[in-house]
């Protein structure tokens, strides 16, 4: 009996240092505002996108901004910058996109 109560100790204090483990960075600093008249008009929290590579899934985050046309950012997060970096060389490439790493932020801009 005492083997299982250390046992189940120790399955406790591992689940415990896993939940402690390094987490995504968090809602993107994404500006208000952009030159040449771009407001931004809405910011949330999104599934990850078609397209991204999620071996390690990221936190993604959604903004859409308006101007004469609209453009979509996401910004996708990891906890290690070279997970951004992998997913940025994996991505594929597509018409009125941009796609990027910036530090642990996988980003994807497209526009309208």
């Amino acid at each position: 009996m005492r083997w299982r109560a250390g046992t189940f100790s120790l399955a406790l204090l591992w689940l415990g240092l896993a939940a402690c483990g390094p987490k995504g960075p968090g809602e993107p600093a994404l500006p208000k505002s952009a030159t040449p008249g771009w407001q931004q008009k809405s910011l949330g929290k999104v599934e990850v996108p078609a397209g991204v590579p999620d071996r390690v899934k990221p936190e993604c985050w959604k903004a859409v901004y308006a101007s004469t046309g609209e453009a979509e950012v996401w910004a996708c997060g990891y906890a290690v910058e070279g997970t951004a970096f992998e997913a940025a060389q994996k991505a594929q490439a597509e018409a009125d996109t941009v796609k990027f790493q910036e530090g642990k932020f996988f980003v994807i801009v497209k526009w309208r």
